[in-house]
């Protein structure tokens, strides 16, 4: 397969036509989603409810943190600028570019004949954006890829890495797919900490996501401990509890595990960090590496407290 193409979804023409008021909830369903239809599909997600405020693209659009027609206009008013000042909208292509000759140096096709990339407004009202400090992507669907940004000092600069984040998913999914119902909190954790790792490589350690936290080593020894009797855990309700944490998990109506906010994502991490010591292999291959492999040579479980903590502690 040849070179995979890079298609941006053209969101600022959208934007535009917001702030001379010309778009609604019709607008935002067929000029800004509908593009992007074949990975609404996939989620089960209509571009349109078939009844009156029922389930569709708004609807899931707002769940997710982006910014829809029901809000205020103000917004785009105020972040627009800013989103464009991050320089995004000029990077990304050297983003996915870079990304993607990290696996042609390791002799992997990506097979994929494009990806579609949409850059979108974050609702600053929005939880999800508000956790996260201000941004957030979603690529979980091979070759599509969502960055949403409420953009502000902190995540204009990381705005490249989060789209390196994305991708590494869109790779990852290729080689072993995700199972939204029979997901294991193993195979999340992996998932997490394979991306993170490699927006790190990329984009350096300074602008690593505020998902993964700086525990300290009571709390890092607490959280590996419920996450390895829990890492067989089987289903999203289930396993976002351990993503995710416990204050996430009450509020979207999951049963807490006990663990603090993003303690799989920085589990996940520090996992991956072990596995690429004990293997010597590059974050490319390991994002093409088998779930139970990565584990079991990363020995995270298997160590004793000081020495995987102690060794986790000093990546941060």
């Amino acid at each position: 397969m040849g070179k995979v193409r890079i298609n941006l979804i053209n969101s600022l023409d959208f934007y535009e036509k917001c702030l001379l008021g010309k778009v609604n909830e019709n607008s935002f369903r067929y000029e800004l989603m509908q593009p992007m239809k074949t990975m609404w599909d996939y989620l089960n997600v209509p571009l349109k409810a078939t009844q009156p405020n029922g389930y569709d693209v708004v609807m899931a659009s707002e769940m997710l943190g982006i910014w829809t027609p029901r809000k205020s206009i103000q917004q785009v008013e105020d972040y627009l600028p800013e989103l464009i000042e991050s320089r995004i909208f000029d990077e990304y292509q050297e983003v996915i570019s870079k990304g993607m000759d990290a696996f042609e140096k390791i002799g992997y096709s990506i097979p994929l004949e494009k990806i579609d990339i949409t850059i979108l407004l974050g609702d600053e009202d929005s939880q999800e954006m508000k956790v996260n400090k201000g941004y957030s992507g979603f690529g979980g669907i091979p070759g599509y890829i969502l960055l949403m940004a409420v953009p502000n000092d902190f995540n204009k600069k990381r705005l490249k890495s989060a789209l390196a984040h994305e991708f590494n998913h869109n790779v990852r999914f290729t080689f072993e797919p995700f199972n939204h119902g029979d997901v294991t909190v193993e195979e999340y954790i992996v998932l997490e900490g394979l991306a993170e790792c490699f927006a790190e490589e990329m984009y350096g350690k300074e602008l690593i996501g505020p998902w993964i936290e700086d525990f300290d080593q009571e709390e890092m020894e607490y959280s590996i401990e419920v996450i390895k009797e829990g890492r067989k855990t089987k289903g999203f309700g289930e396993v976002a509890a351990y993503m995710f944490g416990d204050e996430v998990a009450k509020r979207q109506g999951y049963s807490p595990v006990g663990l603090s906010g993003n303690a799989g994502y920085t589990i996940g991490y520090h996992l991956i960090k072990k596995y690429l010591a004990n293997s010597n292999k590059s974050i490319a291959e390991a994002t093409l590496t088998p779930t139970e492999e990565i584990v079991s040579v990363s020995k995270f479980f298997d160590e004793p407290h000081l020495q995987r903590i102690g060794s986790a502690t000093t990546d941060l």
